[in-house]
């Protein structure tokens, strides 16, 4: 698989100050403590070109987890303020950057996490505030009601606390054994389901489970050949594009829908 706040209010034009309170509180639903940070608003017309550059694919309206539209990216700006790249930034993907941002009493750092395609590109702001493209999470397949996107709260909601949570290529990884699942989060949301053989789960959309055959989800996805099925425990398959940025890997006795 490829390499998926505190409660803050990021730099906000005068017409964005509603949305930003709003942004506020969705923080608190992710983040452990609830602190606010208000960062004031600068106009600036100087550029960075590092910034610029990393933040070309991010350009565009940034909406958080209730749907609130609480970041513009234009440029090297961020709601009308003025980025400056800092040392750390990855230009690779998934991407990774670390920022100075001018505000009227000073700067101020942020780091952003930039992951995932089309309906599933985030923006995940300090590690804790995940951000999306559309006010609704948008998604082609789900797997026992999971899907890319979802929070951490709504899979609580719906599963209850995992068995175990351990540290697994920069996400959460959680495991429920009754169901022969594991599912992965970063910044508070779903980014992989990896669903196992003998789960009780299937995919929503298509009904197929761990256990269906290669040809079965090559000929009910469109994949126009079977995948490959490792026959060795710890190898993933390639990836298998599905609508809207969603993939399948398979491994020895698993599949798996993700973003990566």
């Amino acid at each position: 698989m490829k390499r998926i706040v505190k409660g803050m209010m990021i730099c906000a034009m005068m017409a964005l100050s509603m949305p930003m309170i709003c942004a506020a509180e969705d923080a608190k639903e992710t983040a452990d403590t609830t602190a606010t940070v208000t960062i004031q608003t600068v106009t600036s017309t100087s550029g960075d070109s590092q910034a610029a550059e990393w933040l070309e694919p991010a350009e565009g309206e940034w909406y958080s987890i209730k749907g609130n539209l609480v970041m513009t990216v234009q440029g090297s700006t961020i709601n009308g303020c003025a980025v400056k790249a800092d040392t750390g930034c990855t230009y690779d993907y998934p991407r990774t950057g670390h920022f100075q941002v001018t505000e009227s009493e000073g700067q101020r750092s942020m780091k952003l996490d930039l992951l995932g395609h089309k309906s599933h590109q985030y923006l995940i702001v300090d590690d804790k505030m995940p951000l999306r493209r559309s006010v609704q999470p948008e998604y082609n397949e789900s797997i026992g009601g999971i899907y890319i996107g979802m929070t951490k709260a709504d899979l609580e909601a719906a599963y209850q606390q995992p068995n175990t949570v351990k540290e697994d290529q920069g996400m959460e990884r959680w495991a429920y054994d009754a169901h022969h699942m594991d599912v992965y989060l970063q910044g508070g949301i779903v980014m992989a389901i990896r669903m196992y053989k003998g789960s009780d789960l299937k995919f929503d959309k298509s009904g197929l489970t761990a256990d269906s055959t290669a040809e079965t989800y090559a000929q009910t996805y469109g994949l126009g050949s079977a995948p490959m099925i490792p026959t060795e425990t710890g190898v993933v398959s390639p990836a298998y594009k599905l609508p809207q940025g969603e993939y399948l890997r398979f491994g020895e006795n698993f599949v798996q829908l993700d973003v990566m």
